[in-house]
């Protein structure tokens, strides 16, 4: 390709698992399309999602479709109906976005927060209903061990300081939600923790095997959620 990136552009109707590319765009370039493709978009810092590209044909015409992953990019720019998204194509499997909200202002977008917790050994302590002055120690000490903190940068982004609770969904597993609570001047998993994790046998599995589970969270603001899914070594 030589001089201007080609490009096109897409004014969103509605919000869908798919996008379908132009028929004059792709009749041109889609044979240099792989079957993934990156979408890039530049505030300050690169941001990218990879896009899975579907074909299907329609009427005895090849139509083509940004599908899996799509969703999540649309998610993660808060995009919304009606705004123009150019895309220009940059190299081979790459795509530059730049979109412009209701306003006909260029919008900025970013990637969600995301912050890596290790789960240390995990045990779930019974309150013990003996004399006053040790229950009391007991409760304590129980309610230390069934809270999470909270990375303070990544509460921060997700500006969880304003928040009484949140969803916790694990990849393949529950959805759960969680209350969020101050200890020890920071913020932190509270209410609900524990059944999160028993849920998603998160508990038992560190509980059995004496081990540490790296998990990482990403924060969804549009839906107050949190995607949960496991980090192996």
């Amino acid at each position: 390709m030589e001089g201007k990136n080609p490009s096109f552009y897409k004014i969103l109707m509605e919000l869908s698992s798919h996008l379908r590319l132009p028929q004059g765009f792709m009749q041109k370039y889609g044979k240099m399309l792989p079957k993934q493709v990156e979408l890039r978009v530049c505030n300050n810092t690169w941001n990218t999602w990879k896009v899975g590209m579907k074909k299907q044909t329609l009427d005895g015409e090849d139509h083509y479709f940004f599908e899996k992953g799509w969703t999540k990019f649309c998610e993660d720019a808060r995009l919304e109906i009606f705004e123009l998204l150019i895309f220009s194509y940059i190299d081979k499997s790459t795509f530059l976005v730049t979109v412009y909200g209701v306003t006909a202002l260029e919008k900025t977008i970013f990637s969600p927060p995301r912050c890596i917790i290790v789960l240390k050994d995990y045990r779930c302590y019974k309150v013990v209903r003996i004399p006053p002055l040790s229950t009391s120690v007991y409760e304590r000490h129980e309610s230390f061990l069934n809270l999470q903190h909270i990375p303070k940068k990544f509460a921060e982004a997700c500006r969880l300081f304003d928040k009484k609770e949140i969803s916790l969904e694990y990849v393949g597993g529950y959805t759960s939600p969680v209350s969020l609570t101050m200890w020890q001047g920071r913020i932190a998993f509270g209410a609900g923790w524990s059944a999160f994790l028993k849920a998603n046998r998160l508990s038992s599995d560190i509980a059995l095997s004496g081990s540490r589970k790296t998990l990482c969270f990403e924060f969804v603001p549009m839906k107050n959620l949190m995607k949960v899914q496991p980090l192996h070594n």
